[in-house]
């Protein structure tokens, strides 16, 4: 019972595992065709995949693409600007002129009909709100790379987490079989020692009970896996009905393990979020000079042209007139209500919120990379403890089936080796998913943009 109770809590570990990691994972949306073909995957190919189909990296892309447009649209606002109208006017009652030399005091003036075709140009010669918007303009698309990369960053960790999560729940799958082997071989060794008076009843249902109960834990694992392999398909954009297989073994991290030595006092210029809040404080200075600027004058040159015509009768045949004038146009900003001001001291304080912002999060980020260096530490250490344990619990079970069958031992006792040898290889192949997951989390900590180490 003891046996079946911590089995089950091991498979319970990992269903929670992958479910937190698909908390994580985007939505992805599935293609109408089905493949049957196999997917053999290694990490450099997930990763490759993930970065070329997954669709939050799409939609990243296609804020780029938006924040370029938006930056040209910026520049082509320091081009001539060229409009034209045209307007028809009826002069229901005319405008009249008043002068005593008239007859009655008042002349009227004009024509019923009056047509007129304007063209202007305007072109902007100084103005420094233009010149700010554009360079606004610029550090959001740095903003835009910055998330970008940043995504790649957070999917390349998610990949890696979900694919070495998979190889250890394979090989944990392995050390459940392998137990569901051990104790249906000691089921029919000990029914035939039973058959041959050598066992007790008690013996016999007791060791067949013990394989029964091992199955709906590996039922459980088998589903558990399932879940992981769909988890690891939509982070790569594939229909959830692709079969997959994973090449690598999570055995083979044991050497880096030994061999990485975390850097004691690590650098966080990499990090991401630190540099896209950089990249917001300047955003924010930037506004700053924007506002500011709106006190300054602002020159700007126009060219009108213009051709009209008036007539009693609705017709065009009289002769038209044209007008041409050139000339420049100065706006100074006397009195605004204080709004710039106001606006001013707004700003300055959304500055001193993001330095505060910063230095919080630079604070929470160094716990954070000390917290993955401690348990890379303690994996390390952990490694060598359980390497030996499964050496003596593979020993021990091997000693206790040997005295079992020779009469000397109890099947309580081959049962707790049993056990032992189990959980110690399932701890083993956990300590070496933890040092993976903390290792993953120091190198996104740090703005690592290549995690396949």
């Amino acid at each position: 019972m003891e046996f079946r109770k911590s089995i089950k809590k091991i498979v319970t570990l990992f269903m929670l595992l992958f479910l937190s990691v698909g908390l994580h994972a985007q939505t992805a949306v599935a293609t109408s065709q089905v493949s049957e073909e196999q997917l053999n995957l290694t990490l450099e190919s997930a990763v490759e995949l993930a970065l070329d189909q997954n669709l939050t990296v799409k939609i990243a892309d296609q804020e780029i693409k938006r924040v370029d447009w938006l930056t040209k649209e910026n520049w082509y606002a320091l081009l001539p600007g060229v409009s034209a109208s045209g307007q028809y006017t009826n002069n229901v009652l005319k405008p009249v002129f008043f002068s005593d030399f008239f007859p009655g005091g008042k002349m009227e003036v004009g024509s019923t009909h009056s047509y007129a075709v304007t063209g202007a140009l305007q072109v902007p010669i100084i103005s420094m709100p233009l010149f700010k918007n554009i360079e606004l303009s610029e550090i959001e698309l740095k903003g835009a790379l910055e998330s970008l990369r940043n995504t790649k960053i957070e999917l390349l960790a998610q990949v890696k987490n979900s694919f070495y999560g998979i190889l250890m729940m394979e090989e944990s799958l392995k050390v459940l079989q392998e137990s569901y082997n051990n104790a249906k071989e000691t089921a029919n060794n000990i029914k035939k020692m039973y058959e041959n008076g050598l066992a007790s009843e008690y013996d016999m249902i007791r060791s067949d009970v013990s394989v029964r109960n091992i199955t709906p834990s590996i039922a459980q694992a088998k589903s558990g896996l399932e879940l992981a392999k769909m988890q690891l398909k939509v982070l790569l954009s594939l229909d959830l009905n692709t079969p997959i297989k994973l090449e690598g073994d999570i055995n083979s991290y044991k050497e880096q393990m030994v061999a990485s030595s975390p850097t004691l006092h690590p650098l966080l210029e990499g990090n991401s979020n630190l540099r896209t809040l950089d990249i917001q404080l300047e955003s924010l200075n930037k506004t700053f000079e924007l506002i500011r600027s709106q006190r300054l004058p602002s020159l700007a040159g126009f060219a009108n042209y213009q051709l009209q015509m008036q007539s009693n009768e609705f017709t065009f045949s009289e002769a038209w007139t044209n007008s041409f004038a050139v000339g420049l146009s100065l706006q100074i900003p006397i009195f605004n209500k204080l709004s710039i001001t106001l606006k001013e001291k707004q700003t300055k304080v959304g500055i001193q919120q993001l330095q505060y912002q910063r230095e919080l999060m630079e604070n929470n980020l160094a716990i954070s990379v000390r917290n993955s260096q401690n348990e890379m530490n303690r994996a390390k250490v952990q490694l060598e403890s359980d390497m030996e344990a499964v050496k003596q619990a593979t020993k021990g079970y091997h000693i206790a089936k040997v005295r079992y069958n020779t009469g000397a031992g109890t099947l309580l006792e081959l049962n707790d080796t049993e056990m032992a040898l189990t959980n110690s290889k399932l701890n083993l192949n956990q300590t070496i998913y933890d040092y993976i997951k903390a290792k993953t989390e120091y190198d996104k900590v740090l703005g690592k943009e290549s995690l396949i180490n």
